[in-house]
C-alpha cells in the first residue's frame, strides 16, 4: 500500500511540474549536469519550515572535469539554526568532501533511558513545552558518486559520517530519528531525467546509528523529484522528496513508531524546497 501511494505521489507531482517546460530556457535537469560552471554564487533556499543561504566558490582543476568547491552556509528553521563551511573536490564522477559547523537547537527533545521516543510522545512534549536547548559542533566527511549510464539515467550516491556533540538520545531534526550523536548515512538515488522536464527517481537510504547504547541499521525508501521552477531566467529549481521507514520488511531496524515528523501519523518525512542560484 505504501509503495503504491509513493508512486502515486511521484507521478502526480511530476505531472504538476510539466507545465513549466514551456517557460524556461535552461534545461530542467541542470542541477544533475556536472560539473557546474566555475565562479562565485549565492544559494538561496526556501524549505518547508526553514530558510537557508550560502556563498560558494567553484574552481576548475586540471581542465573542466575536476572542480574544487568552497562553501559557507547558514540555515534557520523552526526548531534550530545551523552554520557550516564545506570543501568538496570533484574528480570525474567521484566527489570527496568535508564540513565543519555548529548547531543551536532551541526546541531540543532529549529522552532518558527507558522513556518512549515515538511520534505521539514527541507531539505531546512539544505541545506542553517540554523541551530544552542544546548547542554543539559537528564534523562530517563524505564521498559522493555520480554515475551516468546515458543521457537519461543517473545514479547518485552520497555516503557520509558525522561526529557531533549532540546530547545522547536526542531527536535529530535532519534525520528524523533519536540517536546518541554520531551516525553514518548512505543515500542512493536512481534518476530518470530529461532536459525538458527534470528528473524523478526512487531513493533508498541506510542509516547506522546508536540509540541508548544500542546500534541500529535503519532502511528507508521513497522518491525524489527535481525540476526547474521557472521563476528566474536561470538556475532555479523545485525539489520534493519523501521517505518512509521500511520497518523490518527489508531486514533493517523497525523504527516505524518513531521515525519521521511528529505532525504526521505515519513513519514518513518529506522535504519541499525552492532554490535560486545567483551568479556574482
Amino acid at each position: 500500500m505504501q509503495t503504491r501511494r509513493a508512486l502515486a505521489y511521484g507521478v502526480l507531482l511530476f505531472g504538476l511540474l510539466l507545465p513549466f517546460s514551456a517557460s524556461a530556457e535552461q534545461r530542467k535537469d541542470w542541477l544533475l549536469a556536472a560539473p557546474g560552471e566555475p565562479g562565485t554564487y549565492v544559494n538561496l533556499d526556501v524549505i518547508f519550515g526553514a530558510f537557508q543561504a550560502g556563498l560558494e566558490h567553484r574552481v576548475n582543476i586540471f581542465g573542466g572535469a575536476n572542480q574544487l568547491t568552497l562553501r559557507g552556509s547558514a540555515i534557520a528553521a523552526v526548531p534550530f539554526s545551523s552554520t557550516q563551511v564545506d570543501a568538496d573536490l570533484r574528480m570525474l564522477v567521484l566527489t570527496l568532501g568535508m564540513s565543519v559547523g555548529g548547531m543551536d537547537v532551541w526546541r531540543n527533545q532529549t529522552f532518558a533511558p527507558g522513556e518512549p521516543v515515538n511520534r505521539k510522545e514527541r507531539r505531546e512534549r512539544d505541545a506542553a513545552g517540554d523541551y530544552n536547548s542544546s548547542v554543539f559542533g559537528f564534523w562530517e566527511g563524505r564521498a559522493q558518486l555520480d554515475l551516468p549510464f546515458n543521457d537519461y539515467v543517473l545514479l547518485h550516491n552520497v555516503n557520509s559520517y558525522r561526529v557531533s556533540g549532540a546530547p545522547s538520545r536526542s531527536f535529530d531534526n535532519l534525520l528524523n530519528v533519536v540517536h546518541d550523536g554520531n551516525y553514518e548515512r548512505s543515500d542512493f538515488q536512481l534518476f530518470l531525467k530529461h532536459r525538458d522536464y527534470g528528473a524523478i527517481g526512487p531513493m533508498f537510504q541506510v542509516l547506522d546509528f546508536s540509540e541508548g547504547g544500542h546500534h541500529h541499521t535503519q532502511l528507508n525508501y521513497g522518491f525524489v523529484v527535481i525540476s526547474r521552477a521557472g521563476l528566474a531566467r536561470r538556475n532555479d529549481l523545485l525539489l520534493f522528496q519523501m521517505l518512509w521507514n521500511a520497518g523490518d520488511t527489508l531486514g533493517g531496524y523497525d523504527n516505524s513508531a518513531s521515525y519521521g515528523m511528529a505532525m504526521l501519523r505515519g513513519p514518513v518525512m518529506f522535504t519541499f524546497a525552492y532554490r535560486s542560484v545567483i551568479s556574482l
